[in-house]
């Protein structure tokens, strides 16, 4: 089901006419996984972005395909008619041994072009940054009402580098930016996010998030929103949404699903004087407007997981004492019990 939001930003359409008359080069820019072109707003000046991230599903998932709850609804996804398909990571589980399997079930099944921002499961793409120019279509330095940069930070542990700082700071006159990232790196040391996101991927000595990111974010929102769309959610996350408002038209975002029944994507709508937020779920379950889960709604949510549902007992014992993991931890202990026991004999 989906839900209206009613985030409403101005978009110009002037830089988008500049951009046009002065480009001189054709360039495609293209999907890397199903090789479809990035394509301008529809004649209205719409354009449908839709996100969502962590499609290898629950971290047990071993049968290398993508997430059943995805897998399920990609006639409802073809059918949203989106422009774009961004994930925001994890989109593999083993990135190399399920290629094949996500090419057939997923990739080749989208009607839209799909991107990525590498999570820890994706591989390294070496500080991979890309700039997606929606608006302006195909041609190089075509400036359309939004960019989207797309942001490897898994190379570096977090860290922006040089090309990816520059690719922030040169994002022009547009009136909505857009950045997905993996890693909410925006939380690690703020205390009004770090502790909703527990389990998610976190820098080990820090990153240059406020000294050298923040400030040019700030520069930004003074004539544009901010969007920064991250995908690292712990598997107890009370939603895959997390929509916060930071500050003056900076709002820090999250969405990834894990094969649970909270799981959705996120839709962003710009046209050229607006752009909405909706939601949609993958499991038939009621979702709120976006900006609903907001900081105050997850810290509510903190300590109030679901309940033990007892008829999946039987279920779950048999699947761990048939599990190899059982048996091996069952003969370690038994042998560490021998060796005690002899020990304590001598």
């Amino acid at each position: 089901m989906r839900s209206c939001a009613h985030v409403v930003i101005r978009v110009g359409l002037l830089p988008l006419l500049i951009g046009l008359l002065l480009a001189g080069t054709i360039q495609a820019q293209r999907s890397p996984f199903n090789g479809l072109e990035v394509l301008p707003a529809d004649s209205t000046g719409h354009y449908r972005i839709l996100i969502g991230g962590h499609f290898h599903g629950e971290s047990t998932n071993r049968s290398g395909y993508p997430a059943a709850t995805l897998l399920a609804n990609l006639d409802t996804i073809n059918s949203l008619g989106a422009h774009l398909f961004l994930s925001t990571g994890d989109l593999f589980m083993d990135p190399v041994k399920d290629l094949p399997r996500y090419q057939r079930s997923l990739f080749s099944k989208l009607k839209m072009p799909f991107f990525n921002a590498p999570g820890n499961h994706d591989g390294k793409a070496g500080s991979w940054v890309e700039v997606l120019n929606p608006g302006g279509g195909n041609v190089v330095g075509a400036k359309g009402p939004a960019e989207l940069i797309v942001l490897d930070l898994e190379e570096h542990d977090g860290t922006l580098v040089d090309e990816q700082l520059q690719a922030i700071q040169r994002s022009g006159l547009v009136s909505a930016l857009f950045i997905i990232s993996h890693r909410p790196i925006w939380a690690e040391d703020d205390p009004q996010y770090s502790d909703l996101f527990k389990d998610n991927t976190r820098s080990t000595f820090g990153t240059n998030f406020k000294k050298d990111v923040y400030p040019l974010l700030e520069k930004i929102a003074q004539h544009a929103r901010v969007y920064w769309i991250s995908g690292s959610l712990g598997g107890q996350a009370p939603s895959s949404i997390f929509f916060q408002r930071h500050a003056p038209n900076i709002t820090f975002i999250q969405c990834a699903i894990r094969d649970e029944p909270r799981d959705a994507l996120l839709i962003a709508d710009v046209y050229p004087d607006t752009v909405t937020w909706s939601a949609l779920s993958l499991t038939g379950q009621q979702v709120k407007s976006p900006e609903s889960y907001d900081a105050a709604w997850w810290r509510s949510k903190q300590g109030k997981g679901e309940g033990f549902n007892w008829r999946l007992l039987p279920y779950l014992v048999r699947t761990t004492v048939f599990h190899r993991s059982f048996w091996w931890g069952a003969a370690l202990m038994l042998l560490l019990v021998v060796l005690v026991r002899r020990i304590v004999r001598r």
